[in-house]
């Protein structure tokens, strides 16, 4: 609901969606309905994913995470609703280094779908971020603007032979340096990668070098991230890999247990790991959603990395979790990511709430411990709530009488009430009886939000 609600605003606009949803185990900590039966489960992803899909710009791509229970029945539903052709990868993330608490398999990983809105536009692989740092690890200092580099080996094994390919260069000392690190001329196969001519260009302007290695010099090549070995800027992103190691589950416990003092969301993913899907993802001031919020570490990373974001979440902790987080984030909290970003704080969010209608009965059933208790809320439902226009009251309240447990009851009352007025419609915004619950502020922002064409 709340996502249909944000779509005459936000469809076709989000650049990268990231869910965590439940899991469907029937034992993690997630609040949401988690004992689902498989089919229910696959149902309550596909309903929000066909939205979803909605939501997303097109080149915009959406991340999954899940484990191995469901993973390979969505991965097949992922492909029916966003095309097996845009499906990009499947990264596995490897939370934990063991376990002990199992005689079986430890189950250490965790699995991440990805799927683009459009294969042949999507852009989440051009960040320029999305490299591989530990292989470039190497920065020009005399040519900055060619970035990072690794070096490789310029004599091979294995190419077509030619004589004019094994010749000999001068080293630093003043010694003749031959393929494979000989110091003299030996047709054993082994030649040089480039002709003698580039290799005395590559020397000059600082696309070759010498390194020494036990005492001898080897001649190696940069290989740059930005620039050809022709020195002409160019667009190559390293692959990045489908693997994630080195972030813990536990790095995000940690993270929670020092904002709030104590470890008050059960389930949240470390910042590290969101950093990097981030940044495959988007660029600064690109539009993050996550509509399944929980500790809201999507929303604190996208804030510190400078790009806008949208989160929702059914669940009561997003006022003593979720919220708060995000206000300690604009106050410059030094967790997580802080100091690999530089955060010094600021930004903004704002906080609404989709105003319940029925869902305020629905909670106090849900709510009740007794039958008096249930009673009471049944006769302030006959007063204002919106009842299945097919029941027939007076038949009904001979018949509940005949339910004695409070389970059955409660399950009746669930039952009559009108499930598709949950919530109040913007559309009823000036009906006397509406406009007369709500605030002037948050008419003015109903209005502001719902009457304009936002970017």
């Amino acid at each position: 609901m709340a996502l249909y609600s944000l779509k005459k605003r936000y469809a076709g606009k989000v650049k990268l969606i990231y869910l965590d949803p439940p899991y469907n185990t029937g034992s993690d900590s997630f609040g949401y309905n988690d004992k689902f039966n498989h089919s229910s489960w696959l149902t309550f992803m596909k309903n929000r994913l066909e939205i979803a899909r909605e939501m997303l710009s097109d080149d915009g791509s959406i991340f999954i995470q899940t484990d191995d229970n469901e993973m390979p029945y969505l991965k097949v539903m992922m492909d029916s609703i966003f095309g097996r052709n845009n499906f990009i990868g499947n990264i596995v993330w490897k939370k934990k280094t063991g376990s002990s608490d199992t005689t079986g398999i430890a189950i250490i990983t965790e699995y991440i779908l990805v799927y683009s809105k459009n294969n042949e536009v999507v852009t989440f692989s051009k960040n320029p971020d999305s490299y591989d740092k530990k292989r470039y690890k190497y920065t020009d200092k005399y040519v900055k603007r060619r970035g990072p580099f690794y070096y490789d080996t310029l004599d091979r094994g294995g190419l077509q032979y030619s004589d004019s390919l094994n010749y000999g260069i001068m080293t630093p000392d003043g010694k003749l340096l031959y393929p494979h690190s000989r110091n003299k001329f030996v047709n054993d196969g082994w030649i040089w990668k480039w002709s003698k001519e580039k290799v005395e260009w590559g020397l000059k302007n600082g696309f070759c070098e010498f390194i020494k290695q036990n005492g001898k010099y080897k001649l190696k090549y940069k290989v740059y991230l930005n620039v050809d070995n022709k020195d002409n800027i160019i667009d190559r992103q390293a692959p990045w890999k489908n693997i994630v190691e080195g972030i813990m589950n536990t790095h995000a416990s940690a993270e929670i247990g020092k904002l709030f003092g104590s470890k008050k969301f059960k389930t949240p993913k470390p910042e590290k790991l969101l950093k990097f899907i981030i940044n495959l993802g988007t660029f600064e001031n690109d539009l993050v959603l996550d509509f399944f919020m929980g500790s809201a570490t999507t929303q604190a990373v996208a804030m510190k990395m400078g790009r806008r974001f949208i989160g929702i979440e059914q669940m009561d902790y997003i006022n003593t979790v979720s919220v708060p987080r995000l206000q300690k984030v604009i106050e410059g909290e030094k967790g997580g990511i802080s100091k690999d970003v530089n955060w010094q704080g600021g930004g903004s969010f704002v906080y609404a709430e989709l105003m319940e209608k029925n869902q305020g009965y629905l909670k106090d059933l849900q709510k009740s411990e007794s039958i008096q208790e249930l009673m009471e809320v049944y006769n302030r439902m006959k007063e204002n709530a919106d009842i299945d226009f097919r029941l027939d009251l007076e038949k009904f309240e001979e018949e509940i009488n005949n339910f004695n447990s409070l389970d059955e009851k409660r399950r009746e009352l669930v039952r009559i009430l009108d499930k598709n007025q949950l919530y109040y419609n913007y559309a009823n915004i000036d009906d006397a009886n509406v406009r007369d619950l709500i605030s002037d502020n948050d008419y003015e922002f109903n209005k502001s939000f719902y009457n304009r064409d936002g970017e």
